[in-house]
């Protein structure tokens, strides 16, 4: 519905299937940069000290609360560990680049010597903050991003890219609302409820729809809340979904001759099997897109 409403506002045909076309064109280069900024604050990590925790809020609390002062012992060893890890990566480019074959590995093996020796600091910080705050989600990887712009970008890009989150996620959202509000009504309520109904009556209903869905929205929401990473939760539900929604379309398009019954119970069918394999196989979930359109 997001890439119909693309056409249905274009000014004349030439204008819709440009946008479509501008839409094809960028969405996977567009999607390879998003993905790419996570591999450079990554990189950049490398060099500049971290948080322990990237939840401050939790760890502040958590600091409060720590009468031992094990958190600040830690937060201590994991800033040496990583000066030292970072030396450490430097001088692995820096052989690199010489061609210092022997040297380029001995810093290797240290730098990830060091890695580890972090990752298991890291660990058991975590395990103190969820100790001292249960409510807490063990993973951080949530607040890795937000706590990089906050931390080392000016006030004014800041507030730019604040502003560019609440206008992505409400223009995403309303496309949403309003494409499930109109296929509701359009394809259920008036088909199978109120056929004669007028024009008006409709406008309302859809209304009434979008508000529904709004509400099942929020309940998502809530419950996505509950997941250790947001952004890998969204994307498994994604992936038990996508693959028949894409084999629908590559039906509709290139084999013509199959009904629309048949394809409405092959989906019903394919669809179930996925939830089932997704619930019994322990594969990563991007393979069910694949499955799903098989």
């Amino acid at each position: 519905q997001s890439q119909v409403q693309r056409y249905l506002s274009g000014s004349s045909l030439r204008a819709s299937r440009l946008g479509l076309m501008f839409n094809a064109m960028l969405k996977i280069p567009m999607q390879f940069f998003i993905l790419l900024l996570g591999v450079l604050v990554f990189v950049f990590y490398q060099f500049e000290q971290p948080p322990v925790f990237f939840n401050q809020a939790a760890w502040n609390y958590a600091v409060k609360h720590d009468s031992d002062g094990k958190l600040r012992s830690l937060e201590r060893e994991s800033s040496a560990i990583h000066g030292q890890k970072a030396r450490l990566i430097r001088a692995w480019l820096d052989a690199r680049h010489a061609g210092d074959r022997k040297a380029e590995a001995d810093a290797r093996a240290g730098a990830q010597a060091a890695l580890e020796h972090s990752e298991a600091v890291r660990t058991e910080a975590k395990a103190a903050v969820l100790a001292a705050s249960p409510g807490t989600k063990g993973n951080d990887a949530d607040y890795v991003f937000i706590t990089f712009v906050l931390d080392h970008l000016p006030h004014g890009i800041i507030g730019l890219l604040v502003a560019a989150f609440f206008a992505a996620a409400l223009s995403s959202k309303a496309a949403e609302l309003n494409a499930l509000g109109s296929t509701t009504t359009i394809d259920f309520y008036r088909h199978l409820i109120r056929r004669e109904a007028d024009d008006a009556h409709y406008v309302t209903a859809s209304k009434w729809f979008t508000f529904l869905w709004g509400m099942v929205a929020l309940a998502f929401a809530l419950f996505a809340n509950l997941a250790e990473n947001l952004i890998q939760a969204v994307n498994i539900v994604g992936s038990i979904f996508y693959g028949v929604v894409l084999a629908l379309f590559l039906i509709a398009f290139f084999v013509k001759r199959v009904g629309g019954t048949a394809i409405f119970w092959a989906a019903l069918a394919s669809q179930s099997m996925v939830i089932a394999l997704y619930f019994s196989l322990n594969i990563s979930y991007l393979w069910y897109n694949f499955i799903g359109c098989v």
